[in-house]
């Protein structure tokens, strides 16, 4: 028991290995972002890459800092969603720095994305028959008349004219 509480107490006084990573969402197409973030680190940082790989949506690089490289890496991820927005994650990690370098990092690449690129686009509004499409294919339940066969009656929320 006495062997039990040591080994306790030592793993709890080990300082614990932090794994610093910050992430973040833009709405660009995924080669705007990446080549938004391979030059935000190659000239605005002078972060050499020493290895990068774009069908697997990553690169590494080393972090100047005060005299010493900081091995860092990126991840960019692009999903598409359901309202045809483009939404990419990147994902910054340098493990030797405090995590509002990487926060910083973001904040610029979003600065930067917008001055180079604008805001992002907006998805096309949906027309009335993507809506009643919607309602037929399950996604939102669409009103039936009642059983005289009349109009379904106005929400009680909306006002009458």
């Amino acid at each position: 028991m006495r062997t039990l509480v040591l080994a306790l107490a030592f793993a709890l006084l080990l300082p614990a290995t932090a794994q610093a990573r910050r992430t973040a969402t833009f709405h660009y197409p995924l080669s705007r972002v990446w080549t938004a973030t391979v030059r935000l680190m190659r000239v605005d940082f002078e972060s050499p890459i020493t290895e990068k790989d774009k069908e697997e949506g990553y690169f590494f690089f080393d972090y100047p800092h005060l005299g010493k490289h900081h091995p860092g890496s990126v991840e960019i991820i692009e999903s598409r969603r359901p309202d045809g927005r483009h939404s990419v994650r990147v994902v910054i990690r340098i493990p030797a720095m405090p995590k509002y370098i990487e926060q910083m990092m973001l904040d610029r690449l979003e600065r930067k994305l917008f001055k180079d690129y604008g805001s992002p686009a907006r998805p096309p509004r949906a027309t009335s028959v993507d809506r009643k499409k919607a309602g037929r294919d399950g996604d939102q339940p669409a009103q039936e008349p009642d059983k005289a066969g009349a109009k379904p009656a106005r929400p009680e929320t909306e006002k009458k004219r």
